[in-house]
């Protein structure tokens, strides 16, 4: 086998490896983000129920303990989310990059 081949046989390879690597890293973020999502929609109607609760006048101090940790978790989901797009958008990228290279060894 010529070297030139043995190269680009290696680096398609090693290639497709990182390409699969990348694609179980973005599923991975996809699943943790769904599961964010759907804790962060349970976690309002949690808070606005409570709310409801609190302005017919019941437990109003414990209630209002509840909706401001309530609060504080779904600020830290929205950060967290943040951080989860923005790995998304690393990840793609890379696939991105990856897939011109892997294009450019089929010429």
């Amino acid at each position: 086998m010529p070297l030139i081949a043995f190269h680009e046989t290696v680096d398609e390879r090693r290639f497709r490896r990182l390409a699969r690597l990348l694609e179980g890293i973005r599923s991975e973020i996809g699943r943790e983000s769904a599961e964010l999502q759907s804790s962060g929609k349970r976690m309002e109607q949690c808070a606005a129920f409570s709310l409801e609760t609190m302005d017919n006048g019941e437990d109003s101090k414990r209630l209002s303990a509840k909706v401001d940790a309530l609060a504080r978790t779904l600020a830290m989901n929205r950060v967290r989310q943040a951080s989860l797009e923005e790995q998304i958008a690393l990840v793609d990228g890379a696939r991105a990059g990856l897939s011109r290279i892997l294009d450019s060894h089929r010429v």
